[in-house]
């Protein structure tokens, strides 16, 4: 597995705060969900548990604000970087938060410190873009960011609001969890994968399951027969060569996921084109 000091260090710290905390806000990049979600915490959550399915404007429609609500999950999507959804998420955030003053009283200062606040635990896997997502509402560079996972080293207390706080703690990985999965979530650097080519290729699928033309237009190539033609073309774009010339079809898939999880791309709702 990719990090286990880090999911050791984490995850205890992450129980605690789920107990304690008045809401859980889970971040997943919307572009892959699933490799987002930490069933565990989830479950200890219950009904506290919102989802910011984040980076919605590489989505196709680029959805924003409440979108779903099933099973008694309240979904939201957001992005950081275009600002859609934020300003709806933080007027929620505080109608909750306001609803529970005045069933047990306002905040209030005691020796210097809050009592009785609403606390907003952010939760996600390693570089999500939780501290991204707070930032993003509270209007200020309130979190540390960085393309990196394990940018927020401790917990970290932030004021969106008098008496409400974003508890804003180290991103946890849930032991099930698989490279794979974790490298598309932008949660293991691709340097340490064992077989990038194999996880490129998962990725490639997705966009072609989906006949989404969102890869091949970035990348400025044609759509291919297979995921291993796609790369040749890609290493040929990007000049990855080997000696003698050949394509490296590695890099080509170091580059496909490292710009996948900086988020250069994503899904359009675009279809390829008609041959």
């Amino acid at each position: 597995m990719g990090i286990p000091n880090f999911k050791l260090r984490s995850w205890a710290t992450a129980q605690r705060l789920v107990r304690s905390c008045q809401m859980v806000l889970l971040v997943v990049d919307g572009r892959h969900m699933s490799a987002g979600r930490i069933p565990r915490l989830e479950r200890e959550a219950g009904t506290k548990l919102v989802l910011a399915s984040a980076k919605s404007d590489l989505l196709p429609g680029k959805p924003s604000g409440l979108q779903v609500q099933k099973n008694g999950l309240t979904v939201f999507y957001v992005s950081s970087k275009t600002k859609d959804g934020v300003e709806d998420l933080r007027k929620w955030i505080a109608t909750k938060a306001y609803e529970r003053f005045a069933r047990r009283g306002k905040p209030y200062m005691r020796g210097g410190e809050w009592c009785n606040t609403f606390d907003i635990l952010i939760l996600g896997i390693p570089n999500v873009g939780k501290s991204s997502l707070i930032n993003s509402m509270t209007g200020r560079r309130a979190a540390a960011t960085g393309f990196r996972a394990g940018v927020t080293r401790g917990v970290q207390w932030i004021n969106l609001a008098e008496g409400i706080r974003f508890v804003d703690a180290p991103g946890v990985v849930d032991f099930a969890m698989q490279d794979e999965g974790l490298a598309l979530a932008g949660s293991l650097d691709v340097e340490k994968l064992r077989d990038p080519l194999s996880t490129a290729e998962k990725l490639i699928e997705k966009f072609d399951l989906a006949r989404d033309a969102g890869l091949v237009e970035y990348f400025g190539v044609e759509p291919a027969e297979d995921a291993e033609d796609l790369l040749t073309a890609i290493a040929l774009r990007r000049g990855k060569l080997l000696k003698g010339g050949e394509p490296n079809l590695e890099e080509a898939a170091k580059i496909v996921l490292r710009e996948y999880q900086k988020g250069k791309y994503g899904m359009k709702g675009k279809s390829f084109p008609s041959d």
